[in-house]
């Protein structure tokens, strides 16, 4: 195996496992560690094969950084992205589609005004005020608790 062999299987063993700075800085690292070596009257052969299999220093580095969390993170953004192309929004820890969200609100409307003609014009500033509150309450949760995981 060559050195350009070895780096070749080392990039690839660690691409998208680890943040693509961590993976070019790595690939420095065993670079220039074989270039030193070969300085000092090894030949590169001999450095390659007291490094080992770059599969396997692959994996130490990606345990070493997290234990493949990064990976997991990235998955977790492309899913979310693929959801949002596909239409379904994110509400608080559901995801809905868009129209069902739709229909909930129509209902919630309809709701709204047939309680309005049943119970009449009295109980209007009640309702209203009972409305505004809830509404009140909710964006201060959102504000407050909303974000959190």
């Amino acid at each position: 195996m060559t050195r350009d062999e070895f780096l070749k299987e080392l990039r690839i063993s660690l691409q998208g496992l680890i943040p693509q700075g961590q993976v070019n800085s790595q690939l420095l690292y065993y670079e220039q560690y074989i270039i030193e070596e070969s300085r000092k009257g090894r030949t590169e052969e001999e450095v390659l094969a007291a490094l080992g299999n770059p599969r396997l220093i692959a994996k130490t580095i990606v345990s070493v950084y997290g234990n493949g969390k990064y990976r997991q993170d990235q998955e977790e953004k492309t899913q979310e992205r693929k959801n949002r192309r596909d239409g379904k929004v994110h509400v608080h820890r559901f995801r809905i589609n868009s129209w069902f969200s739709g229909a909930l609100t129509a209902m919630f409307l309809i709701a709204f005004i047939v309680l309005f003609v049943r119970i009449g014009m009295l109980l209007l500033p009640v309702l209203g005020a009972a409305f505004m509150l809830a509404v009140m309450c909710y964006f201060i949760f959102l504000i407050f608790f909303g974000n959190k995981k």
